[in-house]
């Protein structure tokens, strides 16, 4: 995403917090309804695949644009950091997984407001 004026490595770093944090509840949401699935393995995201991707600026999967107002994919540099485990299912960990993913998630949405709210207070000269 173009955040314009409040283009800043902050924001950039919690926009790509929130993408990876959102692909990890997909994963953990999938893996708990496919839990009685005959076969099925644990899927995890890779998260040193992730920060090894990050950290090398690679660009991940870019999606077509027919339109210029299209807006851009928002996880499409994490498709392919999502690993088979090839262990099973465990319903317990998998709640404490989705746990501590949600009060992660929180935690970046609440710096990205006070990050706004900064950037606010200083177009409006402090007051």
């Amino acid at each position: 995403m173009d955040w314009g004026v409040f283009n800043d490595d902050t924001i950039k770093l919690l926009e790509r917090t929130l993408s990876w944090q959102s692909r990890r509840q997909e994963i953990i949401a999938s893996n708990m309804a496919n839990l009685e699935t005959p076969q099925y393995t644990r899927k995890a995201l890779d998260f040193q695949d992730v920060l090894q991707s990050y950290l090398q600026g690679r660009p991940g999967i870019t999606l077509a644009s027919t339109n210029p107002r299209h807006l851009p994919g928002g996880n499409q540099d994490l498709a392919g950091a999502t690993k088979d485990t090839g262990g099973p299912v465990d319903l317990d960990e998998e709640m404490v997984q989705m746990a501590q993913n949600q009060i992660g998630y929180q935690t970046s949405v609440q710096m990205i407001n006070k990050k706004l709210d900064q950037l606010r207070t200083a177009m409006d000269g402090g007051k």
